[in-house]
């Protein structure tokens, strides 16, 4: 039965995969091909891929590796929870400050202190002291605030500020929500290898700091530098305002920002809760679940979903569209696991589609953030809208010993379904509003 069982993921794995590279394939054909660019451009998205790829990859290789280790250093089950906490709720208080101070220094400068501050998340690995391990998680957090923020801000205004169409953004993320898959599958066989090879769970980590390295070697030599433009928000007069004074009142002056980091909060705190529930979910209907497999097996989904993002463009217009549509089909995902508990193939099937739907949604979030935030307080914005995601992820894991697995996805199903209400908000106040 377990042999089956793997047998059943791997081939669905081989299978996701296959449909991956036949769309890209597909892509790179006739009318799929895209827009066309340029050599320089190429270089600009090449050089950014690649210092993008290897931060994820430091993030990934040690995904699989804390718990375990936290458990090998015999901590407590409130311990661990109480270092997971710590590391979401830096992320979340103090993401906003990271950001505007990103925003007026300098994004590549912030993409830096992502690869110091994980460089020594990672070295605090090393002790068994709670501690240390403590102070780990508070400059991961810090880390993790800079990954989904400065990055993504620093690419955009690089972009812009070589005045490339809008349009070869939408390879950009589409490109690297793919890599950021693969670099996932890639960081769960690595990381293995080094594990087995130096019998310690440390050795992932160990890992980690050298693409880190890498990464920042990368960032130091080749990127330039950039800060919050203020001709972006339509003024060039000098501005006292701190960068967080500016942001909020871009929510106030502009709603569909607002609107927008709502819509973030509510899908990506549904995904982050479901990164922690799947497991539970699914050993309970497939005994002695082979982990690995299924974990290949959402990376592919998600790849399958990112591919197919510029034909969704093509077929149905702007993100701001069909999102409330990829919105609905993500809360039927998570409902029906609950409503229907002991089904396990309408279990599995709700996870992929959930997952390829994950695909869907960066490159198109990547899309809609990069055409409404102002670029002056980008990094800032994007920041806050990941307080309010903390909040909801650390509320619900905080209460995991209170209410049950299907409680949990209803209440991922009901984030959702307020994403899709939201979506549609978003969408009548551009139509209002214009492009």
């Amino acid at each position: 039965q377990t042999w089956r069982r793997m047998e059943l993921f791997s081939a669905s794995f081989y299978v996701l995969c296959a449909v991956c590279a036949g769309i890209q394939i597909t892509k790179n054909r006739g009318s799929f091909s895209g827009p066309p660019t340029t050599p320089d451009f190429k270089q600009f998205q090449r050089v950014y891929l690649l210092v993008y790829y290897c931060s994820v990859m430091g993030d990934w290789l040690q995904g699989p590796y804390v718990y375990a280790l936290y458990d090998y250093y015999k901590f407590s089950k409130q311990q661990i929870g109480v270092l997971f906490i710590v590391g979401f709720g830096t992320s979340g208080i103090l993401g906003a400050f990271i950001g505007q101070y990103a925003d007026k220094y300098g994004r590549k400068l912030a993409c830096l202190m992502y690869c110091l501050f994980y460089i020594l998340s990672c070295a605090t690995k090393h002790s068994p002291n709670f501690y240390v391990l403590l102070l780990g998680r508070f400059t991961g957090g810090i880390a993790t605030s800079i990954l989904f923020s400065a990055f993504e801000s620093w690419m955009v205004a690089e972009h812009n500020k070589h005045f490339y169409p809008s349009e070869w953004s939408n390879q950009t993320f589409s490109l690297a929500t793919v890599g950021n898959g693969v670099c996932a599958m890639l960081a769960g066989w690595m990381g293995a290898m080094v594990r087995d090879s130096f019998s310690s769970l440390v050795a992932p980590f160990d890992l980690a700091i050298v693409f880190l390295c890498f990464a920042a070697a990368v960032i130091w030599f080749t990127w330039g530098e950039n800060k919050g433009d203020a001709t972006s928000l339509g003024t060039t007069r000098m501005d006292t305002r701190s960068k967080l004074k500016v942001a909020m009142d871009t929510f106030q002056n502009d709603p569909k920002i607002l609107v927008l980091g709502m819509i973030q909060s509510c899908f990506e705190g549904s995904m982050y809760i479901f990164v922690f529930m799947w497991t539970p979910k699914m050993e309970p209907l497939f005994e002695n679940l082979p982990h690995g497999q299924v974990f290949g097996c959402f990376m592919a989904c998600m790849m399958v979903g990112s591919s197919v993002v510029d034909a969704v463009i093509r077929w149905r217009g702007s993100p701001a569209l069909y999102m409330r549509d990829v919105f609905a089909v993500a809360a039927l995902c998570m409902a029906l696991p609950a409503i229907i508990s002991s089904d396990k193939i309408t279990c599995v099937i709700c996870f992929f589609i959930f997952e390829a739907i994950c695909g869907v949604y960066w490159p198109s979030m990547g899309i809609l953030k990069s055409k409404y935030v102002p670029e002056e307080v980008r990094a800032t914005v994007y920041n806050i809208f990941r307080v309010p995601l903390n909040l909801i992820v650390v509320l619900v894991l905080a209460n995991l010993g209170n209410i049950s697995d299907d409680t949990v996805f209803m209440i991922c199903g009901l984030l959702l379904g307020a994403a899709t209400l939201l979506q549609h908000i978003f969408y009548q106040l551009v139509c209002k509003g214009g492009p």
